[in-house]
């Protein structure tokens, strides 16, 4: 196969963002180049990577998640080779290389990492974005210093520290039943659907353990999905509630698309963990970065 880094890119664009129209916004490109990038990309693995059907969102095939997947770590790859030579070009600037979960790279951490990468010009920040299971094995194998993710779970062999925490809220559509009441019972909200995170994945897990604690313990799943732009689309066509962060979720309810639940329950606070190699010190500059994430967590 020759599959060049840009179709890879423009096709990780789509199955992230949901849309040709977007990939083509976002990589301020034409969107027939869009489609056309996709169709040579289809042609050299041999098969469908989306799933289209008119007047829908593409969905990925079975082959299209397998390409992501590969995709992801080329193009990561293919990042790390060009920081390496700006670094050699640039005479030895300083390299941190920092792995973030999706949710708080996109929201809670947005403002502190772009500060941070602003205010230090003598550091080459690059961050790595993917799911929590990918932060801790780029740690582990050693690809990112430092990473970041929610969880409240025991994290192994790293050194770990919880830095701050998020809430978690449910929300709804605006036309759910439940969206205009007050204090509304976890046993009522139990009878409603839910779009979920999979059970199997660190983040699911915590979800249902904190939902469990409250007495929400058997979620009617009517959904699941795990990146949050789907999340929202689901929750917001009425599919089912959903439990998230509640920065990912307060721009939509301030714009009318979803809507807190008022639920008379305790907050479900999920903790945010800074990791790293154990038995070995941070860097300067990764010291600097853990300082500045520190002071900017969320701590409801």
């Amino acid at each position: 196969m020759h599959v060049t880094l840009r179709r890879l890119e423009v096709f990780v664009a789509v199955a992230d963002g949901g849309s040709f129209s977007r990939a083509a916004r976002e990589l301020d490109i034409a969107q027939p180049s869009v489609s056309a990038h996709i169709r040579e990309l289809e042609r050299e693995v041999g098969g469908p990577v989306f799933d289209r059907r008119r007047g829908s969102k593409p969905v990925l095939t079975d082959l299209g998640r397998s390409v992501r997947e590969h995709a992801r770590e080329l193009l990561a790859e293919a990042d790390d080779l060009r920081a390496d030579v700006v670094n050699i070009r640039g005479a030895g600037g300083k390299r941190l290389v920092f792995s973030c979960q999706r949710s708080l790279a996109n929201f809670t951490l947005k403002e502190p990492i772009t500060r941070f990468a602003l205010t230090r010009s003598d550091i080459q920040l690059t961050v790595r974005i993917g799911k929590q299971e990918d932060v801790v094995g780029d740690v582990r194998e050693g690809t990112a210093e430092l990473g970041c993710f929610l969880s409240n779970e025991e994290v192994r062999r790293l050194s770990s520290q919880v830095i701050g925490s998020e809430r978690l809220r449910i929300v709804g559509a605006r036309s759910h039943p439940l969206a205009r009441r007050r204090r509304v019972k976890p046993a009522e909200i139990a009878k409603h659907g839910f779009v979920a995170p999979p059970p199997g994945t660190p983040f699911g897990r915590t979800v249902n353990r904190l939902l469990s604690d409250i007495g929400i313990r058997d979620v009617k799943v009517t959904a699941q999905a795990t990146e949050y732009q789907f999340v929202r689309e689901l929750v917001a066509a009425g599919v089912g509630l959903s439990c998230s962060p509640e920065r990912n979720v307060e721009a939509d309810v301030r714009a009318g698309v979803l809507s807190f639940i008022d639920m008379d329950a305790a907050d479900l606070l999920i903790g945010i963990h800074l990791v790293s190699p154990p038995g070995r010190p941070p860097s300067p500059q990764a010291a600097a970065l853990i300082e500045c994430l520190k002071e900017s967590a969320p701590r409801p």
